[in-house]
């Protein structure tokens, strides 16, 4: 008979570099185990179109190249844990990003007796980063501020800004909880047997 921590749902908290695919993982994820996706940008996106209060507040943020304000992001982080039912796991997609939120959702898991997440963080070298980026029309906007004068040297100063905090985010739960990096090299394909392999140590009974 399986223990009742192998039978509580699985948590995952998924971290990684910009533009390492972490979007395309994250839907065979909460595919595959039936996970709440909990994604900080269609939140936003779901606020913008439902609250006409907090719709401007977002849009002249957006439209501004403005971080939403960390009190709403934490807001909407703890309103999103508790509605979710316990039976059913979380994949926090891509979030926290930032220390305070992270010890926030830490503090709700626990409040929540949910079961210790997996800290997953998909990495790709800086330059594989800047090249996709590159790559991708648009996939600075609202993110990054890019500019059309954003020289290499420009994007990589804005990625290593990020890597700053989101490694004092990846310290603090690595401390606490089981963590991997994997791999975001490769095909899609590829990079999901990596999670496959590791999550499979986790899930079978």
């Amino acid at each position: 008979m399986p223990s009742d921590k192998q039978r509580a749902p699985i948590n995952i908290i998924l971290l990684g570099d910009p533009a390492a695919g972490k979007a395309t993982q994250a839907v065979y994820l909460a595919k595959r185990f039936k996970l709440y996706d909990f994604d900080m940008g269609q939140e936003l996106t779901r606020l913008r179109t439902t609250n006409e209060g907090l719709s401007s507040l977002l849009k002249q943020n957006y439209d501004k190249g403005k971080l939403t304000p960390t009190k709403l992001v934490r807001e909407i982080l703890a309103s999103t844990i508790k509605k979710i039912s316990p039976i059913q796991g979380i994949l926090f997609d891509g979030h926290p990003k930032m220390l305070g939120e992270a010890k926030l959702a830490s503090r709700l898991i626990k409040e929540q007796k949910r079961s210790a997440p997996i800290v997953i963080y998909l990495s790709i070298p800086l330059e594989e980063t800047v090249k996709r980026m590159h790559n991708r029309k648009g996939y600075f906007d609202g993110k990054f501020g890019k500019r059309a004068d954003d020289s290499d040297t420009a994007l990589k100063n804005r990625v290593k800004y990020y890597r700053v905090n989101i490694a004092q985010v990846v310290e603090f739960f690595s401390s606490r909880y089981e963590y991997h990096k994997i791999s975001g090299l490769g095909t899609p394909a590829q990079v999901r047997q990596r999670f496959k392999l590791l999550l499979d140590k986790f899930t079978q009974e």
